[in-house]
């Protein structure tokens, strides 16, 4: 469990040099960023300023605050504190150097094959480890996941997080499949599909995206493999890309979608099928 600092409004300007460089929005407000002096070092930090126009904004910075200063994982971003002061709900949180998966989508040659494996794997452990602390993420998207400078995967994102209670969740909410283990599995074989397709879903065709609707359509007709880029698909073993699509078309069954723990085990075979591949397809000198 992490010890968070409370910084003085005072220290959050100076860290942030009065607000002076956005380096995201999302629904909840701006995310900043900064550098703060830690033990002598200065590190970059991301300071999200939570919209005072939203109405839940209290609920959503409690939320955020308390369940990630009760998690510790290497696919989880680390929180190093709060400021709550003169109406300005802030958090504090270490800054991922590449930010966004969306970013880096479309590039088959900076995300391979096999490191889009890797970073499907860190964050489904990350959702794995949410999972059975009985937290649900409730918001893993490409936005959502963020990659570090060795291109690890670390979640964030968690202002409609949710912890189950101890009696269960009510039927209505079971019946539904929303604010359930179940909605993490959803979101994550969107995901999957998005790694395996190179774009994001639930976007106009304008802008070059997929429904997810259409690649299952595909996976059922033997035919996905006509919605991943040339440039990826040559990279891919087939054994590995039928894993890795089986598993992300499982993910969106909502009756009888697989655990996270059985998400986890699958993907780690594709990238282990996938590294048997490139070994013995790589030239030795």
């Amino acid at each position: 469990m992490s010890t968070l600092r409370n910084f003085p409004l005072e220290d959050i300007n100076s860290v942030t040099n009065n607000f002076a460089s956005v380096i995201g929005e999302g629904f909840l407000g701006k995310i900043y960023e900064g550098q703060l002096s830690r033990r002598g070092e200065s590190i970059d930090v991301a300071v999200r300023r939570l919209d005072t126009s939203f109405c839940l904004q209290e609920v959503a910075f409690d939320k955020e605050i308390s369940v990630l200063s009760q998690i510790e994982h290497p696919n989880i971003v680390t929180i190093i504190g709060y400021c709550y002061e003169k109406n300005e709900m802030l958090i504090v949180s270490e800054r991922v150097a590449r930010g966004s998966l969306k970013w880096h989508l479309s590039d088959p040659k900076v995300l391979t094959w096999e490191r889009r494996l890797q970073i499907s794997i860190g964050v489904v452990s990350a959702l794995s480890y949410l999972h059975n602390f009985s937290v649900i993420h409730h918001n893993i998207n490409c936005d959502s996941i963020l990659l570090d400078e060795n291109w690890e995967a670390k979640i964030s994102g968690f202002e409609y997080s949710m912890t189950i209670p101890a009696g269960g969740l009510d039927l209505a909410y079971e019946k539904l499949g929303t604010g359930t283990y179940k909605s993490d599995v959803f979101s994550i074989g969107i995901v999957l599909f998005e790694l395996l397709c190179k774009r994001e879903a639930f976007h106009s065709e304008v802008d070059g995206s997929f429904q997810a609707s259409s690649a299952m359509f595909q996976y059922e007709n033997g035919k996905l493999h006509e919605y991943v880029a040339p440039g990826l698909y040559s990279q891919m073993d087939k054994k590995s890309f039928n894993i890795f699509s089986k598993t992300a078309y499982n993910c969106l069954n909502r009756r009888a979608p697989p655990t996270m723990n059985q998400v986890l085990e699958r993907l780690e075979r594709a990238l282990k099928v996938q590294q048997k591949h490139e070994n013995n397809v790589r030239p030795n000198f």
